[in-house]
């Protein structure tokens, strides 16, 4: 995409992550790496190693909970004692959610029983653009290898979260958000995952009490949401054999009606395009200090709030991930303890990265 920048006084450093003298080589000569290369599950885990051993923070826009969940239980005490911060999912995947949900626990009255998000885009807008085919191929692997995360989230979440007796309303498999005013559908992207990683740092970490939440996708058009549901099913019975698989991994366009491409969109099929990610909380008014303490009476009042911003693959995500890597090079001694792998409210909850976001296009506010 041409950016209208001279850059060809800009160095290029080559690394490949099949050479991993190259990787730290590349970590040696910066105090940040900004790594946008996946699937993470394939080209990640090198990289981190790297910037640990050489000093250098990280920060990735990875969505593969698999990957994430991996590089906190093998790596956290390696990086806080080289002092280095590994922060993953600072793109789309997930900083509106994980920020948002802290951002809404931050304006509410009291305590946050539970949170209900829908992620949605502006459908019209999108009718015109692809997205890119590493996005898919990272969610047909997370799929293919979603039994993995349990023998991970054992090792990795020994600490048990205090246990609520006041259960969110279940939704089916498609409901009328009324404050997305969208029709919702599941999510089965890493934005959950994401923010149950931060709420159990920020509880074991600061005594922050923690909340659930449960993530849909948003849709304006009933039609387009049916539409999903029955290319979800789709896609997760060809995810479930070697030869489907294979099939939807060589062909994207023809098996997702293309949505997904190997040629990615065009510049002038992004300006325009928006994401809004809805999250609702519902809980009390009051606020108990002690977090192992429980709310005797149910749940009284709640609040939405929402994050809005640009064409999420691309500009949006930029801003996110760059302004993540700047506020770890400007505010390192707001990060919790001595480094470490962290999602980023867990990262971020005493920076200023929602101002920075704020500054830059991506908007945080209550939803009145």
């Amino acid at each position: 995409m041409h950016t209208g920048l001279d850059l060809k006084s800009i160095g290029l450093i080559v690394a490949d992550v099949k050479d991993e003298e190259s990787l730290l080589n590349m970590a040696k000569q910066t105090k940040v790496v900004i790594n946008c290369v996946g699937p993470y599950r394939f080209y990640g885990e090198k990289v981190v190693s790297a910037c640990i051993r050489a000093g250098a923070n990280h920060v990735d826009i990875s969505g593969e909970p698999q990957y994430l969940d991996t590089m906190q239980l093998k790596y956290f005490k390696e990086a806080e004692d080289n002092g280095v911060y590994v922060v993953g999912s600072c793109g789309f995947d997930s900083i509106p959610a994980d920020m948002g949900t802290l951002f809404l626990q931050d304006v509410f009255p009291g305590d946050v029983n539970s949170v209900e998000g829908s992620v949605g885009f502006d459908d019209a807008s999108y009718g015109s653009s692809t997205v890119n085919f590493t996005t898919m191929e990272c969610a047909v692997l997370g799929l293919t290898h979603s039994k993995e995360l349990r023998g991970i989230r054992k090792q990795l979440f020994t600490t048990p979260l205090p246990r609520n007796p006041y259960k969110p309303e279940p939704r089916g498999k498609l409901f009328f958000g009324e404050e997305a005013q969208r029709w919702c559908v599941p999510n089965i992207a890493s934005d959950r995952s994401v923010v149950m990683r931060s709420q159990r740092l920020l509880y074991q970490m600061s005594k922050r009490r923690p909340t659930r939440i449960t993530m849909f996708f948003g849709m304006k058009s009933l039609l387009t949401a049916i539409g999903s549901i029955f290319m979800g099913i789709l896609f997760y019975l060809m995810t479930s054999f070697t030869l489907t698989r294979n099939l939807l991994l060589k062909y994207p366009e023809f098996f997702t009606f293309g949505l997904f491409s190997r040629k990615g969109p065009k510049r002038s099929d992004l300006i325009g395009l928006k994401f809004s990610v809805t999250l609702t909380g519902k809980g009390w008014d009051k606020k108990l200090e002690d977090p192992e303490q429980q709310h005797t009476e149910p749940p009284n009042t709640s609040k939405t709030v929402q994050v809005v911003g640009p064409d999420p693959g691309y500009f949006g995500t930029a801003t996110l991930v760059t302004q993540s890597a700047m506020t770890i090079l400007e505010e390192k001694d707001n990060l919790p303890g001595k480094g470490g792998v962290y999602p980023p409210a867990a990262a971020f909850h005493q920076t200023s990265l929602i101002t920075r976001l704020q500054e830059n296009g991506i908007k945080f506010f209550v939803k009145e």
